[in-house]
């Protein structure tokens, strides 16, 4: 486990510390990386890219790093993003950075300034906030030596221009004299303009890079990796970035509405509709559960993962069917192993089990991998909420069948993610002492389901069988934030 940090240095800012993501586990991946398209047609041809000259201060004797080319490109089109974009939304002409930009590493001689300190930084102040962008002497720097390897090995080199196109949204606050807004929304304004940005890309506006499908799901699992840590005050911290949960939606944002979308961050009630959940520092399972509870409580039952949520889907479920009259018998659960055998339901192929979760309608039964099961529950980046991402979304396919939806496909899948965030609101803290269920999140819990989420979604956005990374992350985000009426309205 890396700490990574991404920071918007005024003079003192301490950053936020993310982990990083492992994207193989074994033998399987949790997020598959191979973009190969099917048939004949050859993968794409990676691009190439020189060190375009004067754009990143890399010193005389800097290690040379396969990424220097693409991230000169990177910068290089960011500027010319906003040299454009500025204009558009802010009616000014937008200024280079004066200070420049530095690439830091330990046997760097030449000087990078100083942030709000009469000497210079050193490779060990870049390192410890890992990136930033400065005010005073408006420059930013990154570390070279430890953090941009990792996380272009664990990420690819798209997804840390994403995370430094977020920095350089720090410098265009700085220019638009916003500088002094509360942090959080910074941070969120931040995270959107990366987001226009890197849909700039996507859609081939861009000279210099280019990015695929894959690029923009990465680019998604980076703003999760640069979330404030779970064990923090939330938003009561001044310098919270917020969750992952909530920097996905910004980043979403400026794909999907721009960077006119972007500034309206400080005149609408956006921090109302983040969602702070504070780390329990009491909880014994520091907020997450065992899949299997090895040693049960002889009064309480079990404390893990297939007892307590499983009997919350039902409870959720079974109250509100019966409240609207739809018959409804909850599904039994029965757990299968990755290497088989496997079970046997109508319609569904033998190669559908292994790393899945999935609703039998003929026999009403969820039939779930016990061995991914236990790899995600136990997995750094992921969790109790991964595995219980995926029994919602196989609860939400038996209410579907329930209700004799004729939904199928992307949009039948795309409904249970709505549904799973409408059951995941009802589970929010503070839960009501009267309720019978007593399950709620922990912090972290709605990263591990949106994680989860990016890991399941379509490969290629034009695929429409499970969904887009987007699509899959605004429908669920779409119940968690609005409910059930909502996901009807919406998506129904």
């Amino acid at each position: 486990m890396v700490a990574v940090v991404a920071a918007a240095c005024g003079a003192t800012d301490p950053g936020v510390s993310a982990t990083q993501s492992r994207l193989s586990d074994g033998d399987g991946q949790l997020f598959p990386t191979d973009t190969t398209v099917a048939g004949d047609d050859p993968a794409p041809v990676e691009p190439t890219y020189d060190i375009i000259p004067g754009v990143v201060d890399f010193g005389a004797d800097k290690p040379a790093q396969p990424y220097d080319g693409f991230l000169t490109a990177a910068f290089g089109d960011i500027q010319a993003f906003w040299n454009d974009a500025f204009v558009e939304s802010y009616g000014a002409t937008f200024e280079p950075l004066s200070g420049g930009i530095y690439a830091a590493y330990p046997t760097r001689q030449e000087a990078i300034p100083g942030c709000g300190t009469p000497t210079g930084s050193t490779y060990e102040d870049v390192a410890s906030l890992g990136a930033f962008y400065c005010i005073e002497g408006d420059f930013m720097a990154y570390d070279d030596d430890s953090l941009l390897p990792s996380l272009v090995n664990d990420l690819g080199k798209e997804a840390v221009a994403v995370v430094l196109a977020h920095e350089f949204g720090h410098a265009v606050q700085a220019r638009a004299q916003e500088w002094d807004q509360p942090g959080v929304l910074k941070e969120q304004q931040a995270d959107c303009f990366a987001g226009a940005w890197s849909a700039h890309v996507a859609s081939g506006g861009s000279d210099l890079i280019v990015f695929d499908d894959a690029d923009v799901r990465s680019g998604l699992v980076a703003m999760i990796n640069v979330r404030d840590p779970i064990e923090g005050d939330g938003l009561a911290d001044p310098q919270a970035h917020g969750t992952g949960f909530d920097r996905v939606g910004a980043f979403q944002d400026g794909f999907e509405g721009g960077v006119l979308r972007c500034k309206t961050f400080f005149t609408e009630d956006r921090i109302s509709a983040m969602v702070n959940i504070l780390f329990d520092r009491e909880d014994p399972n520091a907020g997450n559960l065992p899949l299997i509870d090895a040693n049960p409580d002889p009064d309480l039952g079990p404390s893990d993962i297939v007892t307590l949520i499983p009997a919350s889907l039902e409870f959720f479920w079974t109250d509100l069917a019966a409240a609207n009259g739809v018959p409804f018998t909850p599904p039994t659960l029965q757990a299968y192993s990755t290497a088989g055998p496997f079970p046997s339901c109508a319609g569904v192929d033998e190669q559908q089990y292994p790393r899945n979760v999935l609703f039998c309608a003929a026999d009403n039964v969820i039939y779930w991998d016990q061995d991914f099961a236990l790899e995600l529950s136990q997995d750094l980046l992921t969790g109790d909420m991964s595995v219980g991402y995926l029994f919602s979304n196989a609860f939400s396919d038996a209410i579907q069948t329930a209700l004799r939806s004729q939904k199928t496909g992307e949009p039948r899948a795309l409904f249970n993610d709505c549904l799973t965030g409408a059951w995941v609101a009802y589970i929010v803290p503070p839960i009501p002492e009267t309720r019978e269920d007593t399950l709620q999140l922990s912090a972290g819990d709605l990263d591990e389901a949106v994680i989860t989420a990016i890991a399941r979604s379509d490969a290629s956005s034009d695929t429409n069988v499970s969904g887009s990374a987007f699509e899959k992350i605004d429908a669920f985000r779409t119940g968690v934030l609005g409910g059930l009426n909502v996901c009807r309205e919406a998506i129904g």
